[in-house]
This record gives C-alpha cells, sequence and structure tokens, in this order.
C-alpha cells in the first residue's frame, strides 16, 4: 500500500529527528485543515492549478511546521499523493503506537461498564500483553447480551452471551 510507504518514510525521518509525536500532531493539523476546507483540497487535487503553484501554497498555509515535515508534505504534492493524506496518517499512527509499545484496545458492551469492571477488564489485559503499554476504549454496542467484544490488532474475542449461544445453537 502506498500511504504505508509514505508513512513508513516519514517516521523514519522523525525516528531520527526524534519527532515522532511532533510529526503526529502536524499530520492531525494537515487532516484538520483540509476537513475544514473543501476548497483547499479542491486546489491541491485540480489539475488546473500549477504543480509550483500548489507548493507554494501548501508552504504558505503550513508555513510554521518543521521544514522535514514541510518538505514532506511538498513530496506528497508532487507526487498527487496529497489527497491520502488521511490513511498516511492512519498508517504513521499505528507505526508511533508500535514504537512507542501501545496497543489500542477496544472494549465493547451492551453497556457502558462500571469503573471497577473497567479496571478489572484492563488489568486482565494487562496480564496478557505485559510487555504493551495499552490504551483500552470502552464502547456500547445494545445488540451484544451480557458479556464483551474485545478487538484489537483487528481481531476480536467476542466473550458475549449473544455469541456463546449462536456456537451452542450451531453444536446442535
Amino acid at each position: 500500500m502506498v500511504e504505508y510507504e509514505y508513512a513508513k518514510a516519514l517516521f523514519d525521518l522523525a525516528v531520527e529527528e526524534k519527532k515522532t509525536e511532533l510529526f503526529l500532531d502536524y499530520l492531525n493539523g494537515v487532516l484538520d485543515a483540509t476537513s475544514s476546507s473543501l476548497d483547499f483540497s479542491k486546489i491541491l487535487s485540480s489539475p488546473l492549478v500549477d504543480l509550483d503553484e500548489k507548493i507554494k501554497i501548501v508552504k504558505k498555509v503550513f508555513y510554521s511546521f518543521d521544514s522535514t515535515f514541510l518538505e514532506f508534505l511538498c513530496v506528497l504534492v508532487q507526487n498527487n499523493r496529497f489527497l491520502n493524506i488521511e490513511q498516511i496518517t492512519k498508517e504513521y499512527h499505528e507505526l508511533v503506537s508500535e514504537y512507542n509499545s501501545i496497543l489500542k484496545i477496544e472494549v465493547v458492551s451492551s453497556e457502558k461498564l462500571s469503573k471497577d469492571r473497567l479496571k478489572e477488564v484492563i488489568h486482565s489485559l494487562e496480564q496478557r500483553y505485559p510487555d504493551k503499554k495499552l490504551y483500552v476504549e470502552n464502547t456500547v454496542n445494545p445488540k451484544i447480551l451480557y458479556g464483551l467484544q474485545i478487538i484489537c490488532n483487528g481481531q476480536s474475542l467476542d466473550i458475549s452471551l449473544k455469541n456463546r449461544l449462536a456456537k451452542l445453537k450451531n453444536s446442535l
């Protein structure tokens, strides 16, 4: 995936310059700018706007950013990849999380978990992933009957009553 390659190149530069978090903030700032101004995105994607003019616009809008990061944005413009910034940001974020040993886990329940219950779940997850810093988010899905669904690294562990009943039904 080309977005990963751009994210990885930026990440490698960021590690080298010790600016991984700063570049992540910059990427989020670029996302904010592009999502709040559709005209900006249209200008950068238009074949009618000269490449040099696009680069001048990017440099003018993001003038306060680090020169390495600004050069990265110019490379995106030159290669007609600026509109991929959302996916590049996502890939970069995953690289930073992996680099910092952060594991994002979504705990889905039928209702918001109490603080004590969430602490129990987090404690259990910490034992399962001792070398990782966990970022646990509790989301609510009323369709889940008693129990939890834990989503981590694109894999799902479903320990809900609904899932258990479905398994029982299939076995009969």
